[in-house]
C-alpha cells in the first residue's frame, strides 16, 4: 500500500501548503491529518479515495462524529452501567456509534458493488476478508467500518505528535533528512524494499508514540486467578495498564523526557531498552491492535515524504497531551514548513 499511501501524503502536502499563512504556517495541521488518516486507510481497506481531503461532506461527518464518540467513551467506560442508561451522554454515544457504521457502511456497499463490475478491491482488506470468510459473512463489513471509524484520531493525532516532536528536534529531524537522502535520495519514492533499510526513520515513530501514548490504557479481564506484584487478582477482575507511566519511568528509559530515537537502534550508544514491555503502544498479544501495522505504515511514508521535501519547525508553547477519549494535542500544532 505504500504507493497508495504515498500519493494520499502528496494530496496532503498539497492541501497544508495552500493553507498557510503568512508566516509560513499550516494552522489546521490536525484537521488534516485525521483527513488524512480515514483517506490513507480507506485505500487500504475498500481501495478507493472518500474525498476527504477535498471536504467531502460524507467523510467530515464521519470525523466529526467519530471524534464526539471518543469525547463521550470516558465517561461512558468508568460510570457504572446502572447509573449511565437514564443519562442522555449514553444515548448520545448510541447514536454516534450507529451513525459511524452508517456511514462506513454506506462507502463499504459502493466499494462492494463497484468491485463486481472492474475488480477494483483486489488486493485491499476488505477483499481478502471476503474471500476467506465468504460474501454472506457480516464479518468483513463489520471489519472494514471498524477500522475506517477507528483509524481517524488515532493515527491523526499520533501524526500530529510525530511531526511535532521532530519540528521542535531539529538535529534529528536532520537526522532522519540524512538517511532519507542515503537511502531514496533527494526525490526518490519510498518501496517496501527500501522501508527496511530506514532504522532511524521507525525509531522516530516508536519513540514519539513512547512520549505521546494516544491510548491511555488497556485493559483486559482475568480469566484465572493470579498474582501481580503481590496483589491476588480473582478471575473476572478487569485490570487495567496505564501506558503514560512506564513510558516516562527513568528505570525503564533514562533520561525520559527527551525524543531519543537512537534509544530504540541496536548498536547505537544510546541503544537501552531495558524492558521490552515498558513501551506498548498499540497492546500485546492476541488483543493487540489490529490496526498497527496500517498505522506505523502511514506514519512512516507520511515522514519519510514530509521531511524528504520540507524543513518543518513548531514556534509555539509545548504541546501536551488532552486525554478525553483517545489522546491529542492540547492545542493546535501550527507547523511551519520551508521547503528543502
Amino acid at each position: 500500500y505504500i504507493d497508495d499511501i504515498s500519493d494520499v501524503v502528496d494530496e496532503l502536502l498539497d492541501c497544508m501548503v495552500n493553507s498557510m499563512n503568512n508566516r509560513q504556517e499550516v494552522t489546521n495541521t490536525s484537521k488534516l491529518l485525521h483527513e488524512f488518516a480515514l483517506e490513507s486507510v480507506a485505500i487500504m481497506f475498500i481501495g478507493r479515495k472518500l474525498g476527504t481531503l477535498q471536504g467531502a461532506e460524507e467523510a467530515q461527518q464521519l470525523i466529526k462524529t467519530v471524534q464526539r464518540g471518543f469525547e463521550l467513551s470516558l465517561p461512558i467506560i468508568v460510570m457504572p452501567e446502572v447509573l449511565l442508561k437514564p443519562l442522555p451522554i449514553y444515548w448520545e454515544f448510541i447514536n454516534c456509534n450507529a451513525t459511524m457504521f452508517d456511514l462506513c457502511k454506506v462507502n463499504i456497499d459502493k466499494a462492494i458493488a463497484k468491485d463486481k463490475v472492474d475488480n477494483s478491491l483486489k488486493g485491499t482488506v476488505l477483499k481478502k476478508l471476503i474471500d476467506r470468510c465468504g460474501e454472506d459473512s457480516p464479518v468483513p463489513v463489520v471489519m472494514a467500518a471498524d477500522a475506517l471509524a477507528a483509524g481517524i484520531d488515532t493515527t491523526g493525532n499520533a501524526a500530529a505528535f510525530l511531526m511535532y516532536h521532530l519540528a521542535t528536534n531539529p538535529d534529528k529531524q536532520e537526522k532522519l533528512y540524512k538517511e532519507i537522502v542515503d537511502v531514496l535520495g533527494k526525490d526518490g519514492k519510498l518501496t517496501e524494499s527500501k522501508l527496511t533499510e530506514m532504522r532511524f526513520l521507525k525509531a522516530c515513530q516508536t519513540e514519539s508514540l513512547r512520549l505521546s501514548s494516544i491510548v491511555i490504557a488497556t485493559a483486559r479481564r482475568t480469566q484465572v486467578d493470579m498474582v501481580l506484584d503481590g496483589y491476588q487478582i480473582p478471575a473476572g477482575t478487569n485490570v487495567m495498564r496505564h501506558a503514560t507511566f512506564a513510558n516516562v519511568d527513568e528505570k525503564f528509559f533514562p533520561h525520559p523526557e527527551k525524543f531519543q530515537p537512537e534509544r530504540w537502534i541496536r548498536g547505537s550508544q544510546e541503544y537501552g531498552v531495558k524492558n521490552p514491555y515498558a513501551n506498548l503502544p498499540f497492546g500485546h498479544g492476541p488483543r493487540a491492535c489490529l490496526g498497527q501495522r496500517f498505522a506505523r505504515l502511514e506514519m512512516y511514508v507520511l515522514a519519510c515524504r514530509m521531511i524528504q521535501k520540507f524543513k518543518i519547525s513548531y514556534d509555539g508553547p509545548p504541546i501536551g497531551m488532552d486525554q478525553r477519549g483517545v489522546g491529542s494535542p492540547d492545542r493546535e500544532l501550527k507547523l511551519k514548513m520551508v521547503r528543502r
